[in-house]
């Protein structure tokens, strides 16, 4: 899947690049000497000025790596954070420098990179530390609450990385087909009618992806309705919830979505004085990748909808045998 995107991008970004001059240069140097100024650079990234094209780059979010993977930039990877894990494979080899609330930064300082890229401020001393070397700190949000804010970071990260005309091309095309796909595992789903209601519980009792969450957008995006739509900052109401509005609201429930590495059917659903009456169906789901916000995401969304697909064919052989 990433190798498909990346073919899209290159070959667009190819046709583009000709079309004003550039040739068939290498699109990571666009064929500028150091005496040669590049048309790409400086570029701000938020408040951050990037002067040149950093070609030596630390991560320290596990999140911001995957997204410079995603981007086709992870050979310019000289150092990832803790708690990356083993995704993206290829980059297992690198050394890792702590995180933003604590890192090595003379480890940062030593594999001299050209920019470091974090979900928020770097202690002050290791800030003062980069500024006296000159290295670029860029700061991009360690969660998006939309695709909207999430196509923001996707584009920062490629800006910073390929410059303000090249970085944005490269970013808006990256997303018009991340977009793209999305959108073609809720088309090729079947229309239930009504609709299946669903919620995405993160834990019990009522930790759940309301309205204002990227996750419980994407849900309705795929067909569900989130019963959690009009709540807010990844919590139901538990007064709501216990009303009879309320019971009978998740009562009517189809599918409810959750990882099982944090909440067991049996021993925490079962045990659930308000969820054990619930028969809505159980659909294992992955909350490290949707806390990522990668291009991973696809897998669970194809997770979602062909719970939604199953859901359907059980339903319409239901009504076959009334």
């Amino acid at each position: 899947m990433r190798r498909f995107f990346l073919l899209v991008l290159l070959a667009v970004l190819a046709l583009g690049l000709t079309s004003c001059g550039a040739g068939g240069e290498d699109p990571q140097t666009n064929g500028y000497s150091e005496a040669e100024p590049d048309p790409e650079y400086p570029v701000f990234v938020g408040d951050t000025l990037v002067e040149f094209r950093p070609t030596r780059v630390v991560s320290l979010a596990p999140s911001l790596t995957e997204k410079i993977y995603d981007l086709g930039h992870g050979g310019r990877l000289v150092g990832i954070s803790d708690h990356q894990g083993d995704y993206p494979p290829s980059l297992a080899h690198l050394p890792s420098y702590g995180l933003a609330s604590l890192p090595n930064i003379q480890g940062i300082l030593g594999v001299n990179p050209h920019l470091v890229f974090s979900v928020s401020p770097l202690p002050q001393s290791a800030m003062n530390e980069l500024e006296d070397a000159g290295i670029p700190l860029v700061i991009l949000s360690s969660y998006a609450h939309s695709m909207s804010e999430l196509e923001q970071i996707y584009l920062g990260i490629s800006m910073a990385l390929d410059g303000r005309t090249t970085g944005r091309l490269k970013g808006e095309l990256f997303l018009r087909e991340f977009n793209r796909q999305i959108d073609e595992i809720a088309t090729r789903m079947p229309a239930a009618y009504p609709p299946l209601s669903a919620v995405y519980l993160r834990a019990l009792d009522f930790t759940m992806a309301t309205g204002d969450t990227l996750e419980g957008q994407l849900m309705e995006r795929l067909g569900f309705v989130n019963i959690a739509r009009d709540q807010r900052d990844w919590a139901f109401d538990p007064e709501q919830a216990a009303s009879p509005e309320g019971r009978e609201l998740f009562g009517s429930l189809d599918v409810i979505f959750f990882d099982p590495s944090y909440i067991d059917p049996e021993d925490d659903l079962g045990e659930s004085a308000f969820w054990r009456g619930i028969t809505a169906a159980h659909v294992s789901i992955d909350n490290h990748i949707f806390e990522r916000q990668s291009l991973r995401m696809l897998t669970q969304l194809d997770i979602m909808a062909q719970a939604l697909q199953d859901l359907q064919i059980h339903e319409d052989h239901e009504n076959e045998d009334d």
